[in-house]
């Protein structure tokens, strides 16, 4: 003990004090939390980030926005499937109604909506006359067409009239008719009398 108190000076035991002090409040400090306050600005580069570190769950809702995407990285494969309907797309994106295919149809002269038909259902085509079928409950409604005779399913001198809106004999909701009439050269003047064909329609 004598010997230890001829070495115990004041300067060997304030640095050992400080030592404790020091090792002491490192690891006090060590064990508390760095909040974001004490972080500073730009501080963490991406470089610093470990990898997948920054998951799903640790992204704020709504927190990703348009600017924040690079160009090409939505690629078609991470878009699901039915995701992306008509009202997702920009004005313009996809041709004006009168520009587009919508539905077509081959209907016998019975009114008969024929094998191959896209978009047009038996339930869509009436005929309510002679030589008149009208189409209703198609969506979109139909602004324009064109109609064609079948000739398997017409005689030899038959023409064809297409129009939209409901005609002088289709039932209130039509959408767009067809009447198929006796040919000029075989008509009873002045008038074409209608006449039972098939005929291919497109509508658009």
């Amino acid at each position: 003990m004598k010997q230890i108190r001829k070495r115990l000076t004041y300067a060997n035991v304030m640095s050992s004090l400080a030592v404790f002090l020091i090792l002491g409040g490192a690891t006090a400090f060590a064990a508390k939390k760095i909040a974001g306050s004490q972080i500073r600005g730009n501080s963490i580069s991406a470089a610093k980030l470990k990898k997948n570190a920054v998951t799903a769950a640790k992204i704020k809702k709504n927190a990703v926005t348009t600017g924040k995407i690079a160009p090409g990285a939505v690629a078609n494969g991470k878009i699901a499937a039915g995701s992306v309907d008509a009202t997702k797309l920009a004005a313009g994106f996809v041709s004006p109604a009168a520009e587009k295919l919508t539905h077509s149809a081959n209907v016998s002269f019975e009114g008969i909506v024929l094998a191959g038909s896209v978009g047009v259902g038996q339930a869509n085509v009436t005929h309510p006359s002679t030589g008149f079928y009208c189409f209703s409950g198609l969506s979109p409604a139909p602004v324009g067409g064109v109609a064609t005779i079948d000739y398997s399913e017409a005689g030899e001198d038959v023409e064809i009239q297409f129009d939209t809106g409901q005609g002088p004999v289709c039932p209130a909701g039509t959408q767009a008719f067809v009447n198929t009439r006796v040919g000029t050269a075989k008509a009873v003047k002045p008038t074409n009398p209608s006449v039972d064909a098939g005929f291919f329609v497109l509508l658009y």
